[in-house]
């Protein structure tokens, strides 16, 4: 009995002083670890993913951001998104439901750290890198004109652009203007150059957040040189239609006048330099033409020949000459006792040779010999007929 009084006693100090042990010292079920968690049930537990893919990149500053939603999966729904690390580009948002959206205003290359949490503080986390560029600005118009020339009003010129966004404005970087020239801030490129030379100068367009294009222009001046390029007109013919045309170069606006000495008769010159009309009289005609531009002029003087209309050519079937005196009809002989009548003399026949008073060739040949034939036969009727006559008045009666 003794014996077994010490070991009770033992057994009860023991008791007493587990019993006694702090709460805080004894894990609680809700206080465990995930991997004592995990232990007491390997399946309560599942890993969280990320499952959307990367958020689109590169993009232009600003252009509205093609809305991106972080997704996930694995794990106790409702998810919820954080930026662990990084920054985000300037003008873009994160929203808590994984929304990424916005108009990126800044170029650079952006890296950040999102962090995909699930309901029970499982998570997952991911590195997204989002690159902005800058927009392109092109400039669209077409060169200044050049050359050009001093004391003469530029044909006005405007800068155009296109990309990044409106309005733009322009801005001389480099080099300067021809003197009396001026450049708006709207790209118009005008005014009245005064100083001959070659002037090159760079420009910028900006867009309306300062995204530029640069361009190099060059501007030549020269002073203005009328100079007539055109030849000796050709000869000109009375009745037959002209036309020739005057140029110029070396300046601006030519206009092209007589100054001095008369055109032929018919001929005209107009303004842009085209000499015309119909000459009505011939000769060599003396003139002086003028070529008149916006600063200076120049002078020729012209000769022109005008030629005499041809002679016109005789047409077929027409005769050649006029006709030769017809052979005169024999007179009466004196009156003898003894005289016989006098033979005919035979009609003359129209001539083969080149200037006969008839042709035997053309278009009214039978006609004429017909008419010969009648005259012949009338001739030598009348001719037998005053023979008979005198044969029987003067002959003896038996």
């Amino acid at each position: 009995m003794r014996t077994l009084r010490p070991v009770m006693a033992l057994s009860a100090l023991m008791l007493l002083l587990g019993t006694a042990q702090p709460a805080a010292a004894r894990p609680s079920s809700s206080q465990q670890t995930p991997a004592a968690s995990a232990l007491a049930d390997p399946a309560a537990v599942a890993t969280v993913t990320v499952t959307s893919g990367a958020p689109a990149s590169p993009v232009t500053a600003h252009q509205a951001y093609p809305a991106h939603t972080f997704t996930a999966s694995g794990g106790a729904a409702p998810y919820s998104l954080s930026l662990r690390s990084g920054s985000l580009p300037v003008g873009m948002t994160l929203s808590s439901a994984g929304v990424f959206s916005g108009t990126p205003t800044t170029p650079g290359s952006y890296t950040f750290g999102i962090r995909m949490s699930d309901a029970d503080g499982e998570f997952a986390e991911q590195s997204v890198t989002v690159v902005v560029v800058a927009p392109t600005i092109t400039v669209t118009s077409d060169a200044p004109t050049s050359p050009w020339y001093t004391g003469q009003p530029y044909p006005a010129h405007t800068f155009t652009a296109s990309g990044g966004t409106a309005p733009y404005s322009l801005s001389l970087r480099s080099g300067s203007l021809p003197v009396g020239m001026t450049l708006s801030s709207a790209g118009v490129f005008s005014g009245t150059p005064t100083t001959p030379g070659s002037h090159t100068f760079g420009i910028r367009i900006s867009d309306a957040h300062g995204f530029f294009a640069e361009q190099q222009v060059t501007v030549v001046v020269a002073a203005p040189a009328t100079a007539i390029t055109s030849g000796e007109p050709p000869r000109g013919t009375v009745g037959k239609g002209y036309s020739f045309r005057f140029t110029a170069e070396g300046d601006s606006d030519i206009r092209f006048s007589v100054t001095a000495g008369d055109l032929p008769a018919g001929l005209t010159l107009a303004p842009e330099g085209r000499l015309g009309g119909t000459p009505g009289a011939a000769g060599i005609f003396a003139f002086t033409v003028r070529a008149a531009g916006t600063a200076t002029s120049a002078t020729v003087e012209v000769s022109l020949v005008v030629a005499a209309a041809p002679a016109p050519s005789p047409s077929p079937g027409t005769p050649s000459a006029t006709p030769s005196e017809p052979t005169p009809t024999p007179t009466e002989p004196a009156e003898t006792p003894t005289a016989t009548p006098t033979a005919p003399s035979p009609t003359a026949s129209p001539s083969r040779t080149t200037g006969a008073w008839l042709p035997v060739t053309g278009s009214s040949s039978s006609l004429v010999l017909l008419l010969l034939a009648v005259v012949a036969f009338c001739v030598g009727g009348i001719l037998f007929v005053m023979a008979y006559e005198r044969h029987r008045r003067f002959t003896t009666p038996r």
